[in-house]
Parts: C-alpha cells; sequence; structure tokens
C-alpha cells in the first residue's frame, strides 16, 4: 500500500498536478468506504433496521403512484401501512433469525407476503370496501391462531398454512353465494386462486421444513 501511495504521487507529480487533489480524493473514499462498511454492518446485526427499510422500500410504491394520480392517500395512511409493513418484516426477522433450514426461512417469508398482500389488496387497492372483503379476516385469523398453537414449529405450521388454504377456498364461495358480490365470478375465483396456490405452497414449504 505505501508503494502504491508512492507511485500516486510521483506519477501526478510528474505531470504537474499538486497533491492536494488526491489527498482530498484519497480522504473522500476512505470516508465513504467506512461509512458504507458501517451502515452494511449495522444492516446485517439489527433486524429493526433491515425492517425499516423494508417498509420503507414497499411504501415507495403508493408514494412513487400519489405523486401520479394512481393513490391518493394522506399521511395516515401511511403511517398506519408502514406500521404494518414493518411490523411483519420485523416479526419475519425474528422468527427466522439464525434459523438455517432454507425451506423453513422461504416458507416463512412466503405466507407473511401472502398474507400482507392480501389484506392489503383488500382494503387498500379494493375500488369498493364491503362486508365480503372482512371474510378475509378469517383466513387471517385461522394463520395467527394456527401459528401460535404451533408455535412456529414447522410441522405445526404447515397445519396452520393448510388451514389457511381450505379458508382462503371457502371465500369465494361465500362471496358468491352469501353476499352475492357483483363482481364476475371467474374473477373472484381466478384472484383468490392466487392466494390459494401461494398458501398451500407455504404449507408444502413448512412439510419439507419439518422433514429435513
Amino acid at each position: 500500500m505505501e508503494q502504491t501511495f508512492c507511485d500516486l504521487c510521483r506519477e501526478r507529480t510528474s505531470k504537474g498536478r499538486r497533491l492536494f487533489g488526491l489527498a482530498f480524493w484519497l480522504f473522500v473514499e476512505t470516508a465513504g468506504g467506512i461509512m458504507s462498511e458501517h451502515m452494511l454492518s449495522i444492516v446485517r446485526q439489527n433486524s429493526i433496521v433491515r425492517a425499516a427499510f423494508v417498509a420503507a422500500g414497499v411504501l415507495l410504491i403508493p408514494l412513487w403512484g400519489d405523486f401520479y394520480g394512481g393513490w391518493s392517500w394522506d399521511w395516515h395512511a401511511f403511517v398506519v401501512w408502514g406500521a404494518l409493513v414493518f411490523i411483519a418484516a420485523l416479526a419475519y426477522q425474528l422468527v427466522v433469525k439464525g434459523m438455517s433450514n432454507k425451506a423453513y426461512r422461504f416458507a416463512m417469508g412466503l405466507a407473511v407476503a401472502t398474507t400482507f398482500v392480501l389484506a392489503w389488496a383488500n382494503f387498500v387497492l379494493a375500488v369498493d370496501v364491503s362486508l365480503a372483503n372482512f371474510t378475509y379476516f378469517g383466513v387471517v385469523v385461522v394463520g395467527l391462531v394456527g401459528a401460535a398453537l404451533a408455535r412456529l414449529r414447522a410441522r405445526g405450521m404447515a397445519l396452520a398454512l393448510l388451514g389457511m388454504t381450505i379458508a382462503q377456498m371457502l371465500v369465494p364461495l361465500i362471496a358468491l353465494v352469501v353476499w352475492k358480490t357483483e363482481v364476475a365470478p371467474g374473477a373472484v375465483i381466478g384472484l383468490n386462486g392466487v392466494f390459494i396456490v401461494l398458501f398451500a405452497t407455504s404449507a408444502l414449504l413448512f412439510r419439507r421444513a419439518a422433514r429435513t
């Protein structure tokens, strides 16, 4: 390193350049590298910081749409949904922290993300929020109760996600038969089918994690 520094000094001197520019460039580069390493160290070690970054990244989506007329959010909505994203991300970090089972980590991430998107789609992106939307709360409740009973163990979580899959399958039936929603049946079944597949995939991953 000393030899490299001396070579740089000689090169700049031979070209008639002052050494102040070299010293300033080295200072900026070194300070930037130290700050970058420090930030990466904090992010790697602190689950709260990682969760905050995730929440900020997700909220950029409605914030970007709000600037261009796609969303019409006030600051209350940003606070509420920012808090929910932060809680979901932090919960995932705390649950999988120190766990090497990749199937469990992916299954938990898929379950948390799908549950959050389910709530987001029904109470943020929905044009008209009706009583039919609240049936999706039953799916979330089934998952929370199942996770509590399973104590987040892989075998129990597989059963909890299976319960969420079955509950999600009942939602379009209730929406079309009981609530008689005006949305096209194909759209209702297709949209719910996506969540059914995601919850079922998470259940299979938890089952695989229990075996390994």
